[in-house]
C-alpha cells in the first residue's frame, strides 16, 4: 500500500490534482482510497470525489495533525483490512502540519507502507501574505515535503513564481520543485513522478 500526502492551503489546487491522480490510478486497474480532512463539519471536497465514484474517508472537525491523528491511523487500519487499496491519499487540511501527521504514522498496524511521500503546494498569488502570518506552519509544510508543487503559474507573474520556488529551495533545498497551471500541464508531470509503480 502507497501513501500520499498532501498538504497546502485552500484553493492552491490539491484536489484538482488528486482528482487526476485517482482516475489515473483507477483507470490503471489498482484500488484508491482517499481520506479527506476538513476542519468544518461538512465537506465539500468529500461530496465532490464521491459524485465521482472515488472512495472517500473523511475526518471532520478537527485537523489530522493534532486532534484526528488516532483517527487518521484507526482509518488506515480500516482501510487495510476492509479495502485492502494499492493507493492511499491523504488531503490534509491547509491548517496541518505534515510533521505531525508523518509522527502518527509508526502507529499504523496494517500491511507495510510501500512509499510514503509528501507533497507541498505552494501558491505564488497568496505565498507572500501567507509567509508574513503563518511563517512556521508554511515553513514545516515546505521542509516536510519530497515533493513541492508551484501551482497556478498560468495566473501568477514571473516574480510570484520565482518567489515562491526560491522560498521553497531555501527552506527545503532537497525537495523537488516542480512548477505549473493546475488543470492540464501540472497533472501529467505529476501522475509519473508521484506513481512510478504506476504502469
Amino acid at each position: 500500500m502507497h501513501l500520499l500526502l498532501f498538504s497546502g492551503f485552500l484553493g492552491s489546487g490539491k484536489t484538482t490534482v488528486i482528482l487526476s491522480l485517482s482516475k489515473a490510478v483507477v483507470s490503471s486497474g489498482y484500488r484508491v482510497a482517499i481520506i479527506v480532512n476538513e476542519i468544518g463539519e461538512i465537506g465539500i471536497d468529500n461530496q465532490l470525489m464521491r459524485q465521482l465514484d472515488l472512495n472517500v474517508w473523511e475526518l471532520v472537525a478537527g485537523c489530522i495533525c493534532c486532534t484526528l491523528t488516532g483517527d487518521l491511523v484507526a482509518t488506515l487500519q480500516t482501510l487495510d483490512s476492509d479495502y485492502a487499496p494499492d493507493l492511499v491519499v491523504v488531503e490534509a487540511s491547509g491548517a496541518a502540519d505534515p510533521y505531525h501527521v508523518l509522527g502518527a504514522l509508526p502507529y499504523y498496524r496494517g500491511r507495510p507502507l510501500s512509499s510514503v511521500r509528501t507533497v507541498s503546494f505552494l501558491d505564488p498569488l497568496r505565498l507572500p501574505m501567507l509567509m508574513e502570518v503563518m511563517t512556521p506552519l508554511i515553513t514545516s509544510q515546505i521542509q516536510h515535503a519530497d515533493l513541492i508543487i508551484v501551482s497556478k503559474t498560468d495566473l501568477a507573474t514571473t516574480d510570484q513564481t520565482d518567489f515562491a520556488c526560491r522560498t521553497a529551495r531555501e527552506v527545503n533545498p532537497m525537495a523537488r520543485i516542480v512548477t505549473g497551471a493546475v488543470r492540464g500541464s501540472l497533472e501529467a508531470k505529476l501522475i509519473s513522478e508521484l506513481l512510478p509503480w504506476l504502469n
